[in-house]
């Protein structure tokens, strides 16, 4: 009897371990916690752009975001208002786009972009657009001091794709 023990209580441990092992990985949940690694101001820059990024906590764990893209040798670029907020029960990114004048908008007053978060890690995220952005997609990485974004979005038709590598810009 306690041979027999011996055999199976080894084997009741294997089969134990490789349930474990063979669990599927799990995703951290896309909550507001669990995105506030994206806090910080985030710089990019090539040829004549510039482009600064800026996540900040608010009150209520929300994460209240702006950014710029501008050129230095025409008057043009374009400027962000973004607010990730609970929704239901999941984070959501609500965006606005204006000229480099704030003296036009891109979309209604009353109706921001609206992305859903569809996938979190512990240092990415991916948002997924609904009503007209159906389709298109962003996703955030950070590592380190580095945060990249990389965003397929469709114009007129044609898909595009944009890539920018932000560094982590010191704190004043």
């Amino acid at each position: 009897m306690r041979n027999r023990l011996f055999y199976y209580l080894p084997a009741s441990a294997l089969v134990a371990l490789s349930a474990v092992i063979a669990a599927p990985a799990r995703a951290n949940p896309c909550t507001l916690s669990a995105l506030q690694w994206m806090a910080g101001t985030w710089r990019a820059g090539e040829g004549h752009t510039a482009s600064e990024e800026r996540w900040v906590s608010a009150p209520g764990g929300r994460l209240m975001g702006a950014s710029w893209s501008l050129h230095d040798d025409k008057p043009t670029g374009v400027i962000e208002a973004m607010t990730l907020v609970e929704d239901n029960g999941r984070a959501v990114m609500r965006l606005r786009h204006f000229d480099s004048t704030l003296g036009h908008a891109r979309e209604d007053k009353d109706t921001p972009m609206l992305f859903v978060t569809s996938n979190c890690t512990t240092n990415s995220v991916t948002l997924d657009g609904t009503g007209e952005q159906a389709g298109e997609h962003f996703i955030y990485t950070r590592e380190g001091n580095k945060m990249k974004f990389v965003g397929e979005f469709i114009h007129g038709g044609q898909p595009i794709r944009v890539e920018l590598e932000f560094t982590s810009a010191p704190q004043p």
